[in-house]
């Protein structure tokens, strides 16, 4: 009976503050290590950040035997809602892991008819060279003296 009280007794005052701890850590850790957005997963980091979905980029380069281009994702998803969906885009950047960004790189490299970036290397493919596509997602800091954008993790390199 007195075991019974005080488990029950633990989880009117402790097991509470004790899963929000928890939770609030797991989102601290998730946002230092794997990059994260601060508006997500639980804590309390979206009170002191200016890292918002909305404001992460995810850089694409596509490169080639002859040259690197620039691929304007956001573009690409308002021009292409089908190929690339918008909720894919905010998705990989707000939690980045190298499976999502592998998988979009596919995705971009692919020769789907519907594929809006196909008609950029596929002239390079005909010549024998191999095309490859770089993926980087950077975040909003404010550094002291100015915001500015920086990495959250070295870029992604996928080929097909």
């Amino acid at each position: 009976m007195i075991l019974k009280q005080s488990l029950l007794n633990f989880f009117k005052i402790g097991a509470i503050p004790l899963l929000l701890t928890g939770v609030a850590l797991r989102q601290i850790i998730l946002v230092q290590t794997i990059g994260l957005s601060p508006w997500h997963g639980g804590g309390f980091g979206m009170f002191a950040s200016i890292d918002r979905d909305e404001r992460r980029v995810i850089k694409t380069r596509l490169i080639d035997c002859q040259h690197q281009q620039e691929i304007m994702l956001p573009e690409l998803v308002a021009a292409s809602p089908k190929f690339l969906k918008a909720e894919t885009y905010i998705h990989v950047s707000t939690f980045p892991t190298l499976q999502q960004l592998s998988r979009v790189g596919q995705q971009l490299l692919s020769t789907d008819s519907q594929n809006p970036i196909a008609e950029l290397y596929g002239e390079t493919r005909e010549q024998g060279c191999d095309t490859k596509i770089q993926l980087q997602v950077w975040r909003l800091v404010y550094d002291g003296k100015a915001i500015v954008y920086e990495p959250i993790a070295d870029p992604v390199e996928v080929e097909l």
